[in-house]
């Protein structure tokens, strides 16, 4: 199963890519929103309370036989993100990949490409499956 990343809402992913209803999203400012925090306002407490609750949406969705790949969208990932992140998706079995999501014309995620081995860019036109989506093999890696 894949695991894709992005800083981009779950508006753009609907109006990038059809059949979203095969991929888990896991919109992390809807997870913050549900415990009653913000990106300003969440303590040492609720970074933790919020880190175990992803961990376990992406424990519990990549067992799910209906899924075929989880989408993580958080506006704020950075360099210091990605370690812990990574280290609880290698920790899981049935992740075998992790691509990066962004964009071709305007790159925003440009200075992450090196952590991934898969890039894919979001459709500039038409909407089409993620599934269909060409992927980049980064070479800098």
């Amino acid at each position: 199963m894949k695991f894709y990343l992005t800083i981009e809402g779950v508006t753009k992913l609907k109006r990038s890519f059809l059949n979203l209803k095969l991929f888990s999203i896991i919109h992390v400012p809807e997870i913050l929103e549900e415990y009653g925090y913000t990106y300003s306002t969440i303590d040492e407490y609720g970074s933790f309370i919020v880190s175990n609750h992803i961990k376990c949406l992406i424990k519990s969705q990549s067992k799910s036989k209906r899924i075929r790949g989880i989408i993580y969208s958080n506006p704020l990932v950075n360099e210091e993100i990605l370690p812990n992140l990574f280290e609880t998706l290698a920790q899981n079995e049935l992740i075998t990949e992790v691509v990066l999501l962004d964009d071709y014309n305007v790159p925003k995620l440009k200075y992450l490409y090196h952590y991934f081995d898969e890039i894919i860019f979001f459709p500039a036109y038409k909407k089409i499956r993620l599934i269909e989506c060409k992927p980049i093999k980064n070479l800098t890696r």
